[in-house]
């Protein structure tokens, strides 16, 4: 009891101490942190986790505002070019993830099926991972065969039962952000990784206008 006690401590230290070295002065966020500005680029805001429509049904964001490194919004800015020649929308469902909210959804949800374990951060702790999707020039999302978070066997990009419109659109996709330099991930139709550099994992974490 007395060890279990210890390990609390020193969790809650480790925490404490991550959170306070990860406050950013403003001079940094401009620095190193993009905000992608959905209106002006015509990008769609569908940002999940700032809302209680998401499959643990909880706001976790205070604001849907999405942030990513410098370096990955460039990449996500070709991205939406490349998109754009192709008759199609960027629909944005999640960026940049703060540490202490991939705790809170941990907690929550408490499966590392469904949300990794925060460990030592994944990609969206460190700004360099995206969720999103397509939709045509009528404002209809392209048919993936399923949804964002699905987290059945369907989001498997090579899932089996997908029809020819699904994998055609998920090719779409994935030509898309692959040519602007990211990284596909299989087990997620929707998740992608900014790969060219390692970014440290941060806490910083948004204001609400």
């Amino acid at each position: 009891m007395k060890f279990n006690y210890v390990l609390i401590l020193f969790f809650l230290f480790f925490f404490n101490t991550f959170s306070a070295q990860t406050k950013v002065s403003p001079e940094y966020i401009a620095v190193e942190w993009s905000e992608i500005q959905f209106d002006s680029l015509a990008i769609v805001n569908r940002m999940a986790y700032a809302d209680t429509a998401n499959f643990m049904h909880e706001k976790i964001y205070p604001c849907a505002r999405c942030y990513l490194r410098q370096e990955v919004a460039e990449a996500l800015l070709e991205a939406n070019e490349i998109a754009k020649d192709k008759g199609v929308t960027l629909v944005i469902y999640d960026c940049y993830r703060p540490y202490s909210y991939q705790f809170k959804m941990y907690e929550i949800v408490n499966n590392p099926t469904y949300v990794a374990k925060p460990g030592k951060g994944s990609n969206h702790n460190r700004g360099a991972a995206i969720d999103l999707s397509l939709m045509d020039e009528n404002g209809q999302l392209l048919d993936m065969g399923g949804a964002f978070d699905d987290f059945s066997a369907i989001s498997n990009y090579a899932a089996e039962g997908l029809s020819k419109e699904a994998r055609k659109n998920r090719r779409l996709l994935r030509r898309i952000m692959t040519r602007a330099g990211f990284k596909p991930y299989d087990g997620e139709w929707w998740h992608f990784d900014y790969k060219q550099k390692r970014y440290e994992t941060s806490d910083f974490r948004w204001d609400c206008l």
